[in-house]
């Protein structure tokens, strides 16, 4: 069955996926410090999330609404491999979808609450209560639930496709070595969450964040130049250099 339509839509949905990521990111970098701005002080951030509020929470809603791409992402990469009983495919297909679940929504919803509720603190005592309610929320919400096991299901989404791109025709080899390779970094970098020896690791988020973003879109330009019998395009030279630049563009823009 030519499912070329099918493909060209996946492709599409990995350059969107991008789209907004990168979008988000970069205002957040610019107008709040994003991500150096997460371990700061509940105060520092509420002000300066307060002063920026309105693109502040254009931008995280951008980055929210990934989690409804990932999800789609998931749905789509499992149909593409046409294997519906294959164990490795369900497990990606779990992992994808809780990748997507577990993302932003708190900032453009919860967070002007709080930012808004500490402008109109008239004491010490009341700012210290709404900081402690937003440290709380920013330790589970975010950096266990967000950004450790979103990290975590991120990577092993990775990881099964990665593997299963190792069976079949519809991807060439090198894209499943460098999804597990990207899959085990973002599994070892969300680590960082757990505080400790595990900080460390925390150089690595970004970095491997905007190479898995090239890997993506690398494989959906992959997807999208699949032939008619379901076989993908052979990796050369050129497939290489995409797949470099992409990355590079990314770590570097």
């Amino acid at each position: 069955m030519d499912r070329s339509r099918e493909y060209g839509v996946t492709f599409n949905l990995t350059l969107l996926h991008a789209a907004l990521l990168v979008s988000g990111f970069l205002i957040l970098a610019d107008q709040f410090s994003f991500p150096e701005i997460l371990r700061a002080s509940s105060q520092e951030r509420l002000g300066l999330f307060q002063q920026n509020q309105t693109i502040i929470t254009g931008a995280y809603y951008l980055m929210a609404l990934t989690g409804l791409t990932q999800v789609v992402l998931a749905v789509m990469f499992h149909q593409s491999f046409a294997r519906p009983g294959s164990t490795l495919l369900q497990l990606a297909l779990v992992s994808g979808i809780l990748a997507g679940v577990l993302g932003f929504i708190r900032w453009p919803i919860a967070v002007p609450y709080l930012a808004d509720q500490m402008a109109q603190a008239s004491t010490d005592e009341m700012r210290a209560v709404v900081g402690l309610l937003e440290g709380l929320l920013n330790r589970y919400a975010g950096m266990a639930v967000g950004e450790h096991l979103g990290f975590v299901g991120q990577g092993l989404w990775t990881i099964f496709i990665g593997l299963a791109m190792f069976q079949g025709r519809l991807f060439a080899a090198p894209y499943g070595l460098v999804g597990l390779i990207l899959g085990g970094l973002l599994v070892v970098s969300s680590l960082e969450q757990l505080g400790g020896a595990f900080e460390v690791v925390g150089f690595l988020s970004a970095p491997v964040s905007a190479a898995w973003l090239g890997w993506l879109v690398s494989c959906g330009i992959s997807l999208s130049r699949t032939h008619a019998d379901g076989a993908g395009p052979s990796f050369g030279i050129l497939s290489a250099l995409v797949m470099v630049a992409l990355i590079g563009a990314l770590i570097f823009p």
